[in-house]
This record gives C-alpha cells, sequence and structure tokens, in this order.
C-alpha cells in the first residue's frame, strides 16, 4: 500500500512501480468508480472495455431470438412486409 498526494487541483500521481505491477500505462485512460465514501477504484479503461467485451461475449452465446419480445415483434413485421 501506498499514500500518495492529492495537488490542488486534485491531481494524483500513481507512482511507477505502481503503474507497472497494475499494467497502467502512462498516456492511457483510466476509468474512475467510487466504491464508497473516501473509495475509489482506478481501472485502465482498455481493461474495462475487454471485461465489457466478455460479458457481451458470454450474454450472447445463450441468446435465443425467439425468447425476445423485440424480436418476435420485428419477425413478425417483416414477415408482413413479404
Amino acid at each position: 500500500m501506498k499514500t500518495v498526494e492529492i495537488d490542488p487541483k486534485g491531481r494524483v500521481v500513481i507512482p511507477k512501480d505502481v503503474r507497472v505491477q497494475s499494467g497502467i500505462r502512462t498516456r492511457g485512460e483510466l476509468v474512475v468508480t467510487v466504491e464508497g465514501a473516501g473509495k475509489i477504484t482506478l481501472q485502465s479503461a482498455e481493461t474495462s472495455l475487454k471485461r465489457a467485451q466478455e460479458i457481451g461475449r458470454k450474454k450472447l452465446r445463450s441468446w435465443v431470438e425467439t425468447k425476445h419480445e423485440e424480436d418476435k415483434l420485428a419477425h413478425r413485421l417483416a414477415r408482413e412486409e413479404e
């Protein structure tokens, strides 16, 4: 655990060893999440995107169009146009 200071503009410098250990690159983007009073987490935007993609893939694997009302309606409307 490390202690860092917040400057008057609200900026924090993440020590190099912490960046290297966590895989956070300089000149990258971070997703900031408020975890509660006095607690935030930082995650690289790249890692956050990869996690969202994994979740999406898992959900799409079990996707069955006939189970969703929107898809049923779209199929019905498409058949009516034919």
